[in-house]
């Protein structure tokens, strides 16, 4: 069994298989509960690619497992969305769950300040779209909204700074994993707070949270820390 989870192809085969099975639960009439095993399964998929491929432990890496047990029960609780208490759960679970994604994806390397500004200031501008788009009927989901955003943007900021501490491959992959959570949350937030009969809603919002969570772990069992030396090393050649 763990060299099943080792292999990329094999992991890639099941994870689709297993998020495919949970889209057609999603859009079809299937009880409820079918979509608890399918929705917990991907999470279970994940976890378990991670501990067996992750090959540059770090002590950091306790943040990534306890952010999958949060975004694992927020999960469970927004197939539960029309009680709205049990929604607010879910935000503030998926909040948390990106916040101790953010702690993993930080590092200890310097920074420029006007490399992060143009990326900053995409993210922000496109949050606030979001917002002005949704405010008239956040009601009381609006202070939960924001805090949920904040920590989306958060996330993408700590994700982008990996630029030069990372390898390429995994900083590219955490960043379409970034970019994947932004169309599943913007799907989501809008048919919920906009437009309800928005096409195709049910499925953007669950295969884009998919790819989101399949595209962190491959990228961070890619990962290799760039170091001072390798940076220094890296100069003299050229």
């Amino acid at each position: 069994m763990p060299l099943f989870f080792k292999n990329k192809r094999y992991l890639s085969l099941f994870f689709f298989l297993v998020l495919g099975i949970d889209l057609y639960f999603k859009t079809s009439d299937n009880p409820i509960y079918f979509r608890y095993f399918s929705k917990s399964l991907i999470i279970i998929i994940v976890f378990l690619y991670f501990v067996f491929s992750n090959n540059q432990k770090q002590t950091k890496d306790k943040f990534y497992i306890l952010g999958l047990l949060f975004f694992w029960i927020g999960d469970i609780l927004l197939l539960l969305y029309e009680t709205p208490i049990l929604y607010l759960l879910g935000m503030l679970f998926f909040s948390i769950g990106k916040l101790l994604y953010s702690k993993r994806f930080s590092h200890q390397n310097d920074f420029k300040m006007a490399s992060l500004l143009p990326f900053f200031v995409v993210v922000f501008t496109y949050t606030i779209i979001i917002i002005l788009y949704i405010y008239d009927n956040l009601g009381s989901f609006f202070v939960p909204s924001i805090v949920y955003l904040f920590t989306s943007m958060l996330m993408g900021l700590f994700i982008f700074l990996r630029k030069d501490a990372v390898n390429k491959s995994s900083f590219y992959l955490i960043m379409f994993a970034f970019l994947c959570s932004i169309i599943s949350d913007t799907a989501g937030g809008l048919e919920s707070f906009y437009n309800p009969g928005l096409p195709f809603h049910e499925i953007i919002v669950m295969l884009f949270y998919g790819l989101f969570q399949y595209f962190v772990v491959v990228g961070l069992t890619s990962e290799k820390t760039i170091t001072q030396d390798d940076l220094h090393n890296k100069f003299v050649k050229i």
